[in-house]
């Protein structure tokens, strides 16, 4: 056994033999820190520079509208988002007034969207109903990171369940809904 007999000794056989653990320390800190400090952008998509999209879609029963939308951050893969938009039903020389409550949950660019959306027809001098539709959504929505959007959503219209015409019973409450647009 080795008897040390002054401090200079000391510290120099306490820091030969502590020199193998401050190594290894430091090589494992290097290490965890390289693993822990990754980038966000690489597992998911942040929403922080592209909260707004305008665009174009054919929901709501052929009805083609412009639309603004806003989106909310909650984390990283959870977003809650806003739509309003203004369309028209074609020859029927209406308008329609669209809103949309959004929950949009993904990474990167894929997105699973649902939705609870609110269509309000209105006709001139009173040439057709003006009945208000619900629809509830849920489908795809891919948003580049340069800004490209494309949604495609099947909706369902639960208050056709309602309906009093014998003709309109066999009807299916189902539509399919594109979207395409501008993220900004």
């Amino acid at each position: 056994m080795l008897q040390i007999t002054n401090v200079k000794t000391v510290a120099m056989y306490t820091s030969i033999k502590m020199r193998p653990l401050l190594i290894y320390s430091m090589m494992i800190s290097v290490l965890c820190s390289t693993l822990f400090a990754q980038n966000k952008d690489t597992n998911t998509f942040s929403f922080e520079n592209r909260k707004n999209s305008v665009y174009l879609a054919h929901d709501f029963y052929l009805t083609i509208s412009a639309n603004y939308e806003r989106i909310f951050e909650i984390n990283d893969k959870n977003n809650l988002g806003f739509r309003v938009g203004l369309g028209s039903n074609g020859g029927e020389k209406s308008y329609t007034v669209i809103g949309e409550a959004l929950y949009i949950y993904g990474m990167k660019k894929h997105f699973l969207e649902i939705g609870i959306g609110y269509n309000q027809p209105y006709y001139y001098k009173d040439s057709g109903p003006d009945n208000p539709d619900i629809a509830l959504m849920a489908g795809w929505r891919y948003q580049a990171k340069k800004g490209f959007l494309l949604k495609i959503y099947p909706e369902f219209f639960p208050n056709f369940f309602d309906v009093e015409d014998e003709a309109s019973l066999g009807y299916v409450p189902f539509f399919i809904g594109l979207a395409l647009g501008k993220t900004f």
